[in-house]
């Protein structure tokens, strides 16, 4: 593969920026894996010669998409995370190198370590092994990670340059919303389609996100669960997928793990992984903090409407009418399960 025109200048960048050390680097092969609706990932096993001989050493190239249902995709984000959790509680793939120049690889792309482990999607987690002998232990592991992420302190890195310091949560909150819903209102006014519920739905969340200063802001994965984690065992060896990451509320990650569309099939298990009781248990015990039950449903709230709103999205957005998730086959079974959230939450109802 060496030397083609598809590769070449994406192989001269890994030669002179990666690893200049090295007389000559070439690509030998290139994999895509399976999965993944997001970035464009390439696995590539490269060649590198260096003076104590020659090496085999793998790769992957996370390339922004052409087009997806959350833009701007910014390598910048991915950049800033990456490199400051590097040697953290929170494992991630050591990032090698990146560009913004289309010319190398025809869209901006970041260069990382390969880290050897599996991976399985949320929608068929079931079907694992590992997962059918030692949940618990996997779910366990899920809110360790979690905990150290809460524990990372992100002032002072490449994530307060890239996301800002200060505000409080309900600013944060606000543009979140304002992220997502803008774009679904412009598109769903271009197809003659009016959202009433959706207006109503992001009114309640404005009113009544907990409104707390910038210390209680920690960095929010956006998208916690299976099919982000890469596992060695019951381990998790990294954790990817960054692009939907922002500053929240330390319950923020917790409501997007008990919301309905992270349970499915089994509704007494949050993330498929643990009931809420015991999960609620090993975080407190693992990051020293208490879990605020009312925090987290109006988190699970926030996160349920927004995972509707990228499938409304996509809806919208393509020319028949396609069946991309749960929210797209069953939309009025995600709204009640929303309404439902926010009913137990006015009530006082301390139900997960």
């Amino acid at each position: 593969m060496s030397g083609t025109a598809e590769w070449g200048a994406l192989e001269r960048f890994l030669a002179t920026e990666v690893y200049a050390e090295a007389s000559t680097v070439g690509i030998a092969e290139v994999s895509r894996p399976k999965g993944g609706a997001s970035w464009d990932t390439f696995l590539l096993d490269l060649d590198i010669d260096r003076r104590g001989g020659r090496e085999r050493r793998r790769v992957v190239v996370r390339r922004a998409p052409a087009s997806g249902p959350m833009p701007p995709y910014e390598v910048h984000k991915d950049v800033a995370i990456l490199s400051a959790l590097e040697g953290s509680d929170v494992p991630v793939p050591r990032l090698l190198g990146w560009s913004l120049d289309p010319a190398v690889f025809e869209r901006q792309f970041i260069v990382m370590e390969f880290v050897e482990g599996e991976s399985h999607d949320i929608t068929q987690v079931e079907r694992w092994r590992r997962w059918q002998e030692d949940r618990v232990t996997l779910g366990c592991a899920i809110i360790d990670t979690l905990a150290g992420l809460h524990r990372f302190e992100w002032r002072g890195t490449p994530v307060e340059a890239f996301f800002g310091a200060g505000g409080t949560v309900g600013a944060r909150v606000s543009a979140l919303l304002e992220e997502y819903l803008e774009p679904l209102f412009a598109l769903a006014h271009r197809r003659g389609v009016g959202l009433p519920l959706w207006r109503e739905l992001g009114a309640w969340l404005r009113k009544n996100v907990p409104d707390e200063d910038d210390e209680d802001l920690v960095l929010v994965h956006g998208d916690y669960r299976f099919g982000n984690f890469l596992w060695r065992g019951s381990e998790i060896a990294a954790v990817h997928d960054w692009e939907r990451a922002s500053l929240g509320h330390r319950m923020q990650e917790l409501g997007f793990i008990c919301m309905p569309l992270s349970r499915r099939r089994d509704p007494s298990l949050m993330g498929k992984a643990l009931p809420f009781d015991a999960l609620a248990e090993r975080y407190e015990r693992a990051s020293g903090l208490p879990v605020d039950v009312a925090k987290v449903q109006y988190f699970a709230v926030l996160w349920q409407m927004l995972e509707a709103i990228n499938a409304l999205r996509t809806g919208l957005e393509e020319p028949i009418p396609i069946v991309a998730t749960a929210v797209v086959a069953q939309p009025n079974l995600v709204a009640r399960q929303t309404l439902k959230l926010i009913e137990d939450l006015e009530a006082g109802r301390p139900t997960l």
